[in-house]
């Protein structure tokens, strides 16, 4: 990898290939949205989610294809958040920078609050319920707070580090839950799961809210990550659309 860097000329490296771009943005849709949206959809859409999820992963697509286009022809750090400067000048760019920021911000907090829900299975005592709701407890506060600097840490050291643990973590991502959906199709599948109840039970309505407040768009979001390394990619204009368009074909496939 140090041997095909290429210099920027504005203090970045450009040291990331196509993997590292891939697994970025997969690493992106892979998550909370992702897991908790299968439960969401189908609460929501009955067995209709499924139509819901490809309603979403069409119109994601699309959305994903006009990202492609202008991250190989502007690849510059920071990705989509320099678009609409260059577009519309510098009020446009600097409120969709304010606006990307904030996203950011709430998503690591977002994740962390889902890692410990899932982990709250399996070790007692993180959250508990208030009213119905499922709040965070004192310990689950201090782990939520560990969490939060180990992502600053990964953060600080680099770019480099940063894609080759995402890598690893999205790696590990994508093969646990494909082996369990492959386990459980060959030993629980059942067809009745789509008729007992009616294949439609909400009908058309349900599907649609599926596709939104169900979160079959909301987990497919996270392919522009990629676009965003622009600046360090090593080869943008071959790789960045290819990891752009494959993270998101792979996501929706899954």
């Amino acid at each position: 990898m140090d041997q095909a860097a290429v210099s920027t000329g504005d203090g970045l490296t450009r040291n990331v290939g196509f993997f590292g771009l891939l697994l970025t943005s997969e690493g992106s849709i892979i998550g909370s949205g992702w897991l908790f949206g299968a439960l969401f959809a189908a609460t929501i859409g009955g067995p209709a989610a499924i139509i819901a999820w490809l309603i979403g992963s069409v119109a994601v697509i699309l959305l994903a294809l006009v990202h492609a286009e202008p991250g190989g022809m502007f690849p510059v750090s920071g990705g989509t958040t320099r678009f609409p400067y260059y577009a519309f000048g510098g009020l446009a760019g600097a409120s969709f920078g304010w606006f990307s920021w904030l996203q950011a911000v709430g998503t690591a907090p977002i994740e962390v609050e889902a890692a410990i829900q899932y982990s709250s299975n399996y070790v007692h005592g993180l959250t508990h319920s208030v009213n119905g709701t499922v709040v965070l407890t004192g310990a689950g506060c201090l782990v939520a707070v560990a969490l939060m600097a180990v992502f600053v840490a990964i953060n600080l050291f680099g770019v480099r580090f940063l894609v080759r643990a995402n890598g690893a973590i999205t790696t590990w991502k994508v093969v646990i839950p494909t082996l369990t959906i492959f386990v459980l199709f060959f030993t629980h599948f059942n067809t009745s799961n789509f008729t007992s109840a009616g294949f439609a039970p909400y009908g058309l309505r349900g599907v649609l809210t599926a596709v939104s407040a169900g979160g079959a768009v909301f987990a497919l979001v996270g392919f522009e990550q990629a676009v965003h390394l622009g600046g360090e990619s090593r080869n943008p204009q071959r790789d960045m659309p290819r990891a752009v368009i494959f993270s998101m074909l792979l996501g929706a496939t899954i």
